[in-house]
């Protein structure tokens, strides 16, 4: 078959690698300057800036289906977080997996959490551990915030740790995101690290696409303005500059919002709608000379006002992201702030500096560091309340010709869009013309 794949991502890669390896004809476009598109890095004066921050769960079954994780040469953060709450810095990590002694025993004894807490969250990573992912997933599902209190945690230990830590994961503090999703990443953490590439996320999307660039099926700046159609059939795609490419089949994989555009217009309505709703979210690159902590764990900022919700000093973790003597500080903040990126720049340092108070040693070390990118993430995941998942598209649209290689087939993370462009690969695998 000719197949035109729409989408550079992470799903279109995996989909068109798949086709590539058994011998279709495949074409893949991408409107970007390159491939990857929300899993993409750039370099920048010698430093490594992810397009948002992001983490590879080295746990993840399509990851370790669809990547040489070696050839990554992932860096670890370290399990648990540093929760900045109240002018003090505090501990939390899974004694089981956490080498560094200092860590388990500050986190012993750390008050950011109840005794309690800390037995429940043990036990429950103990039991997903055990089970297997379809059975995580199976029965009704609820609000991770109602999955929590059911589960017998307090509000302390949701308000310190819960939030702000799957509030950087779901990029919704609330907890309002599917209990689904939260009990598969809390599976993947309780069993693997999270990991950066060594040469950036970005390096994910390259691996994907080396026998696609090899074979000469990619065609980058290439935006498709409509669909094709023949009798209630999409036949092909029309660019943006008016080239017509035929094909027996499309596959759309692009963000929700894309494909509700580049649908609009069939002669056939689709069988499911595409989610709607999105999150955003903004990325905040500093550079300085100094480390300001050493741990290879995240900073949480646990503050009801806070503007930052999650930090991190990728260096700590990964080296190679800046030059030699240099350190690179990410900062996440949740939403679209209407503010210039140098007044929000300058307001999460103060935030940042709020979550060291009374570390002179750290706030010292903080005064090295300047700006050195933004990135405003419009749409970074498609919302996941309760119940979202059974309504999702599948990779047939109901639309002879027409396919689905995204991650709204399946779920909102880099394993979901990698099933789902191995699924769809399947599907058109197994088509029979």
């Amino acid at each position: 078959m000719n197949i035109l794949v729409v989408g550079g991502g992470v799903a279109g890669l995996t989909c068109a690698r798949m086709l590539d390896h058994a011998g279709h004809t495949v074409t893949l476009l991408e409107a970007s300057d390159d491939i990857g598109g929300r899993v993409r890095s750039d370099k920048v004066d010698g430093y490594t800036l992810d397009r948002g921050f992001q983490v590879l769960f080295e746990n993840y079954p399509a990851a370790q289906r669809q990547l040489n994780l070696d050839a990554l040469q992932l860096r670890c953060f370290d399990p648990g977080a540093i929760i900045c709450v109240d002018g003090q810095r505090k501990v939390l990590t899974d004694p089981r997996r956490d080498h560094d002694v200092g860590a388990v025993a500050a986190a012993a004894l750390t008050s950011a959490v109840t005794p309690l807490d800390k037995l429940r969250t043990l036990l429950l990573s103990r039991q997903l551990a055990q089970q297997t992912i379809d059975e995580v997933l199976a029965g009704p599902d609820m609000s991770t915030r109602k999955y929590l209190i059911k589960q017998g945690f307090s509000q302390r230990a949701i308000t310190n740790f819960f939030q702000p830590f799957y509030g950087g994961i779901f990029l919704d503090r609330s907890l309002e995101t599917s209990a689904k999703c939260f009990k598969f990443t809390f599976k993947m953490l309780s069993t693997g690290a999270a990991c950066l590439p060594a040469q950036g996320m970005g390096a994910i999307s390259q691996q994907l696409a080396q026998s696609l660039v090899a074979h000469g099926c990619i065609k980058l700046n290439t935006s498709v303005q409509t669909l094709l159609t023949s009798d209630e059939r999409v036949v092909g795609a029309r660019l943006a500059d008016g080239t017509d490419l035929s094909a027996d089949a499309v596959v759309l994989a692009v963000p929700a919002p894309d494909a509700t555009r580049l649908c609009q217009n069939l002669p056939k309505p689709l069988t499911a709608s595409l989610p709607s709703k999105s999150l955003q979210t903004v990325t905040l690159y500093f550079s300085g000379s100094r480390p300001f902590y050493h741990s290879r764990k995240i900073l949480l900022n646990a503050a009801a006002d806070a503007l930052v919700n999650n930090a991190q000093l990728l260096t700590n973790v990964a080296p190679e992201y800046a030059p030699p003597g240099r350190h690179l500080l990410s900062a996440t903040i949740l939403g679209q702030p209407a503010l210039p990126d140098d007044e929000l720049c300058a307001r999460a340092l103060d935030d940042l500096r709020l979550m060291f108070c009374g570390d002179a040693a750290a706030l010292d070390a903080l005064t090295t560091y300047t700006p050195l990118r933004v990135y405003r993430i419009a749409y970074a995941q498609f919302a996941q309340p309760p119940g979202i998942h059974v309504h999702l598209p599948n990779n047939d649209s109901g639309v002879p010709g027409l396919y689905f290689a995204a991650e709204f087939t399946e779920a909102s993370s880099i394993n979901a869009a990698m099933i789902s462009g191995e699924k769809c690969a399947t599907l058109l695998l197994n088509h029979k013309r």
